[in-house]
């Protein structure tokens, strides 16, 4: 179970890296050609991030009077305040149970500042958040300057290092509009927030409920017209507003799961992950460990989407860090009189005599002599290079469509829809 759990974080830093990297390119193309009302243009940008920065001065002032501060520490600091103000700003006005234990203890203090601001202050908090929530991440970080996909693709291809540090991108994961449940709205007591969609059924619950029973009792009420309730609104920490026609007792049941060890890990502190030898102990504690780390696996899932068995995460990174390079060579840096096709021999040439083995990822046998003479290489062969070719191009639409789309696609994902 260990391995399950470390395979589904290692998983859900993978499906946040490349969303980022997508949605960066994404939200730079918009500042040069606005095409929703959430988007803004380059000028605007540049405001956005003088008032937003005017802001921190004002929220944390003691952090600007060292004598000497570097513009990577201002960075920081401006993404953490945006993370933090949109976070505050959402908690307030939006009831879908996103918590973020890092930010829960300042949660006070940025609702405090809010609370001073001016109208126009709002305006701009109100911007921030909804770029921010647009993409899931906060819209500072993506308009700092892109990563280099050079420098990413030799990462994962021809310096075989560590993704820990690729890992580390981006600073902050914000919930992404649309991602969570349909048809499900959430408040806790301590935090009463405004439920502005349409339900039918309500569930009072405390952060020790009993699952079983509720999850019998929404069985026996599910086809029951009208408004349902279920517990007690006098006695409750948790409360679930659901729409029975755009949810079903299935992903109520997770979501409610989810959110009560979203609010035991707030109450008591985040659960640690326990090695391997803490596993080696008596039977009813060694239980309960278990049913943390089956608790904490459920809810990676229901909260990120299980990433397609299709592509392991290695096959993943190195065929999405040639498809990103390939993108950014063709549509960023817009060499002239080069093809698509073009980049695309040059790239597999320099991979063949830097690192031949990640072109078995496209073939197979790329690198295995096709007769006993030894003589000839697979890869070598015009119809075998093809392969390779129409694999990578392939790599390049799948970038091109999760850049398009500000998502994280499979190449599956990309096929069924068109």
């Amino acid at each position: 179970m260990l391995d399950t759990l470390d395979e589904r974080l290692t998983e859900q830093k993978h499906r946040h890296l490349w969303l980022f990297l997508y949605s960066s390119r994404h939200a730079q193309l918009q500042l040069q050609n606005p095409q929703s009302r959430e988007d803004i243009n380059w000028d605007e940008s540049i405001q956005l991030v003088k008032d937003t920065l005017s802001l921190l001065k004002k929220f944390a002032p003691k952090k600007f009077r060292a004598a000497f501060i570097t513009s990577e520490r201002i960075a920081a600091l401006l993404n953490e305040f945006c993370f933090g103000i949109t976070y505050a700003f959402h908690r307030k006005h939006l009831s879908d149970g996103f918590i973020d234990i890092r930010f829960e203890e300042m949660l006070r203090d940025y609702n405090y500042f809010i609370d001073t601001l001016k109208p126009k202050d709002i305006i701009t908090i109100s911007k921030l958040h909804e770029l921010t929530y647009k993409y899931g991440f906060a819209i500072t970080e993506l308009w700092l300057p892109i990563e280099n996909s050079r420098a990413i693709m030799d990462a994962l291809t021809k310096n075989k290092v560590r993704v820990d540090a690729l890992y580390s991108i981006p600073s902050f994961v914000f919930v992404k509009k649309g991602n969570h449940p349909s048809g499900i709205q959430i408040s806790i007591s301590d935090y009463e927030y405004a439920i502005n969609d349409p339900w039918d059924l309500l569930i009072y619950t405390e952060e020790n409920g009993n699952l079983k029973k509720i999850r019998d009792k929404l069985s026996d009420l599910w086809n029951t017209p009208g408004k349902q309730f279920i517990g007690s609104p006098s006695d409750y920490k948790i409360a679930l507003y659901v729409d029975r026609k755009k949810s079903n007792i299935s992903q109520t049941m997770s979501t409610l799961r989810l959110q009560i060890e979203h609010l035991n890990e707030y109450l008591s502190g985040p659960t640690l992950i326990p090695t391997s030898e803490d596993l080696y102990i008596k039977n009813k504690d060694k239980k309960e460990i278990r049913k943390k780390l089956s608790n904490m696996i459920d809810g990676i899932r229901l909260s990120e989407g299980l990433i397609s068995k299709r592509w392991t995460v290695y096959k993943s990174n190195v065929r999405r860090s040639i498809g990103l390079y390939l993108w950014d060579r063709v549509n960023i840096f817009n060499i002239p009189q080069k093809s698509r096709r073009t980049h695309i021999i040059e790239l597999i040439h320099k991979i063949k005599s830097e690192d031949p083995e990640t072109l078995n990822l496209y073939l197979g046998n790329f690198n295995e002599y096709n007769s006993d003479k030894e003589t000839t290489k697979y890869g070598d062969l015009a119809k075998y290079q093809e392969t390779v070719i129409r694999e990578m191009d392939a790599d390049y639409y799948l970038t091109d469509y999760c850049i398009k789309n500000h998502e994280y696609l499979t190449p599956y994902d990309v096929k069924t829809r068109g």
